[in-house]
C-alpha cells in the first residue's frame, strides 16, 4: 500500500468515525423524532374510522351459446355505474356517499368476486346485495326467454312429428287401396286366362271338324270325276260352305285369343303401374320416417340444451371481514417510525453543521 492510500483510507476512517459522533452526540434527538413520529402515527392509526372489506362471489349461469352473460361484460357494467343508478335510487344514496366497488373475473372462469372497503359496513352490505339481485334478475329474464324459445321449438317440432305421422297414415291409406286395386286387377286376369283355355279348346275341336270337313270335301271331289250327279255336287257344295265357315270360326278364335292376351298385357300393365306407385308410396314412408328420426333428434338436442340451462348463483352472500382492513397500525408505525428516524439523523447532521459553521 502506498503513502497516498494511506492517507485515503486514514481520511475515510475519520469521515465515518466523524458521522458516528454526530449520531451518538445528537441520538436524543434523532430517538424523540423517531419515537415521535411512531407515536403519532399510532394515534392517528388508532383515531382513524375503521374499513373493513365486504364482498360477495357470484357465478355466472350457462346456456347452450355458452355463458348467459359474458362475465367481461358485467364487470363493465358495474365499472360503468349501470347498476349504481339503480342501486342508488333505491337506497337513497347521494351520488358521493356511494362507495367504490371492485370487482374481479379469474382468468377462463365464470366467477364475479366484488367487493367494498368502506366504514359503513351495512350501507356497503346492502349494496352489494342489490347490485346481486339486479344481475340475478338480469339473468333470471335471459333464462327465461331462452328456456322460452326452446320449449317452443320442442312444440314446433313435435307439431311437425305428428303432422309427419299423418302424412304416413295417409300413404298407408293409399297402400291398402293400391293392394286392393292390384288383388282386383289380378282376379281380372284368372278368367281372361280361363277364356283363353277354353277358346284353345274350341279351336282344337274345330281344327279337327276342319280336317274331318277337309276329308270330306277331298272324298267328294274324287267321287264328282266318275259321279256327276246333283246330289254330290250338292254334297261337295256343303261340304265346301261349311269348311270356309269352320275355317272362320278358327280364324275368330284366334284373334279372340290374341284380343285376351292384349287384354291380359293391359292387365298386367296396370298390375305393374299400381306395383311402381305402391313402391313410390313405401319410398314417400322411409323418407317421412327418416325426417321423422331427424326431429326427434332435434328434440332431444333442444332438450339436452334445457340440461345445460345454469341460472346465476351466488356463491357468496356479502360478509363483512371480522378484522378492518385499514388502517395497517403495525405497518403505518413502521413507516412512521423509519421516516421518523430519517428525519432525526437529517436534522441531526444539519444542526451540526450549523453550529460549526458559526464558529
Amino acid at each position: 500500500m502506498n503513502q497516498e492510500e494511506k492517507i485515503s483510507t486514514e481520511y475515510d476512517e475519520i469521515d465515518l468515525m466523524d458521522y458516528v459522533k454526530v449520531i451518538i452526540k445528537r441520538k436524543w434527538l434523532i430517538l424523540t423524532i423517531f419515537l415521535g413520529s411512531a407515536i403519532a402515527a399510532g394515534v392517528f392509526s388508532f383515531i382513524m374510522p375503521k374499513v373493513y372489506k365486504i364482498d360477495t362471489s357470484l357465478e355466472i349461469g350457462t346456456v347452450a351459446e355458452g355463458t348467459v352473460e359474458d362475465p367481461t361484460q358485467v364487470k363493465e357494467k358495474i365499472d360503468g355505474d349501470v347498476y349504481g343508478i339503480f342501486v342508488r335510487e333505491k337506497l337513497e344514496i347521494p351520488k358521493e356517499k356511494y362507495p367504490k366497488i371492485k370487482i374481479e373475473n379469474p382468468k377462463n372462469t365464470r366467477l364475479m368476486n366484488i367487493k367494498i372497503e368502506s366504514s359503513e359496513t351495512e350501507k356497503a352490505k346492502d349494496v352489494l346485495e342489490e347490485i346481486n339481485n339486479l344481475i340475478l334478475a338480469e339473468h333470471q329474464k335471459e333464462i327465461k326467454v331462452k328456456i322460452d324459445l326452446i320449449n317452443q321449438n320442442i312444440k314446433t317440432t313435435e307439431e311437425k312429428i305428428k303432422l309427419t305421422e299423418s302424412d304416413i297414415e295417409k300413404i298407408v291409406n293409399k297402400i291398402k287401396i293400391t293392394e286392393s286395386d292390384i288383388e282386383k286387377t289380378k282376379n281380372k286376369i284368372k278368367p281372361l286366362e280361363s277364356d283363353i283355355e277354353r277358346v284353345k279348346n274350341k279351336i282344337e275341336y274345330a281344327g279337327e271338324e276342319k280336317e274331318n270337313l277337309e276329308a270330306k270335301v277331298e272324298a267328294l271331289e274324287k267321287v264328282l270325276v266318275y259321279e256327276q250327279t246333283p246330289g254330290t255336287q250338292f254334297a261337295l257344295f256343303d261340304a265346301k260352305e261349311k269348311l270356309a265357315n269352320k275355317k272362320q270360326e278358327i280364324e275368330n278364335l284366334y284373334s279372340r285369343i290374341n284380343s285376351l292376351k292384349i287384354e291380359i298385357e293391359n292387365q298386367n300393365l296396370t298390375i305393374n303401374s299400381l306395383e311402381r306407385t305402391k313402391d313410390d308410396y313405401n319410398s314417400q314412408i322411409n323418407s317421412l320416417r327418416t325426417n321423422i328420426e331427424s326431429l326427434n333428434s332435434q328434440i332431444n338436442s333442444l332438450r339436452a340444451s334445457l340440461d345445460d340451462v345454469k341460472p346465476t348463483k351466488v356463491l357468496k352472500s356479502p360478509t363483512i371481514s371480522e378484522r378492518p382492513v385499514k388502517p395497517n397500525k403495525k405497518l403505518n408505525i413502521a413507516i412512521a417510525g423509519i421516516l421518523g428516524l430519517f428525519v432525526g439523523v437529517f436534522l441531526a447532521f444539519g444542526k451540526e453543521w450549523w453550529e460549526k459553521s458559526r464558529l
